[in-house]
């Protein structure tokens, strides 16, 4: 890069912007806020060069704003209203201040969305691949924070948005970046804002209390709720929200194991279907897609016939499962 670290710092600090709460931000050895009392949030989460995103098929500004989503995705399915943010990047030397600069323009943009304020940070070099880390902060908005490990048997399996969207815009990118247009499948690769107002819906009517993201496929994270919550699961497929697209190509797969939609998977007792269906009327995306069992595992079922799963998702350390 052509700039000393001095100066990176210097030019970034203009996306620090200011609020009330914010005593001291960017500029020091940390960042000093005002916190109101209560349950506060805190998430850590990075995006790799090569293993999280690729540049061939997002440039910085979209990387910068992806960034932003999956935190906030995270704080959101706590049950938390995100409020500020840490990011180190590891720059390496192909990198220009440009670069930077329109990532740093990416996060600005995604922050201002959810009215997040950006307090600081690191910025470090690197000998190979560039690298994202974001810490937040957010404050617990539901009558008590979502869990994981708060699912019942015999509760309902939600979902919101459609499953495998994401997936399916990385295998389109896959087959050649510069032939694809922009459809609504790449856009969700490149640019998944998690959905803040169903999200909204839910915490309002008081839905659930046992929520997550799906960030590595409907499955396995499925089974992480119910491995948290020591219960079971059955799905049905033909109540997962697969787009038509994905049918018509027999692709269903990337539904229940592509990752990376950051839609809300949460269960919810039987007597809140009204309530669910009330935000459906409202024009929101909501399908209910199995039950809590105590059975462990998750079982999915085509009718009465149960499928076997080979590929249940996206694991960081070995191979898919």
């Amino acid at each position: 890069m052509e700039l000393s670290e001095n100066e990176l710092i210097r030019k970034l600090r203009r996306f620090g912007r200011k609020s009330g709460a914010v005593i001291r931000g960017i500029g020091d050895d940390g960042a000093v806020v005002n916190v109101q009392q209560g349950q506060y949030v805190l998430v850590q989460d990075a995006l790799v060069e090569h293993i999280h995103f690729e540049f061939a098929f997002a440039g910085p500004y979209d990387v910068g704003k992806k960034a932003v989503y999956v935190n906030v995705s995270d704080i959101l399915a706590m049950g938390a209203e995100p409020l500020y943010f840490l990011v180190t990047i590891g720059v390496p030397e192909r990198f220009s201040y440009r670069d930077v600069q329109i990532l740093y323009k990416g996060m600005d943009r995604a922050a201002r969305e959810f009215h997040l304020l950006l307090l600081g940070g690191d910025t470090v070099a690197t000998k190979g691949d560039f690298f994202i880390d974001v810490s937040m902060v957010g404050k617990v908005l539901a009558r008590k924070y979502f869990g994981r490990n708060k699912a019942k048997s015999g509760d309902l399996i939600g979902v919101t948005g459609y499953l495998g969207e994401s997936a399916y815009g990385l295998r389109l990118l896959q087959k050649g970046p510069l032939a694809q247009p922009v459809n609504r499948y790449i856009k969700r690769y490149q640019s998944p804002r998690p959905p803040f107002d169903v999200w909204k819906e839910l915490v309002k009517n008081d839905i659930t209390d046992a929520m997550m993201d799906i960030s590595d496929g409907l499955i396995i994270d499925l089974e992480r709720m119910m491995a948290e919550s020591k219960t079971g699961a059955r799905l049905y497929l033909e109540d997962i929200p697969i787009p038509p697209a994905l049918k018509k190509q027999g692709l269903q797969a990337l539904a229940l194991s592509g990752g990376e939609d950051y839609q809300f998977l949460f269960a919810f007792p039987r007597n809140k279907v009204p309530a669910v269906d009330k935000i459906r009327k409202k024009g929101f995306m909501i399908s209910i897609i199995g039950e809590v069992v105590r059975q462990r595992g998750v079982r999915l079922f085509d009718g009465e016939r149960e499928i076997k799963l080979r590929t249940k998702g996206y694991e960081h350390f070995g191979t898919a499962q």
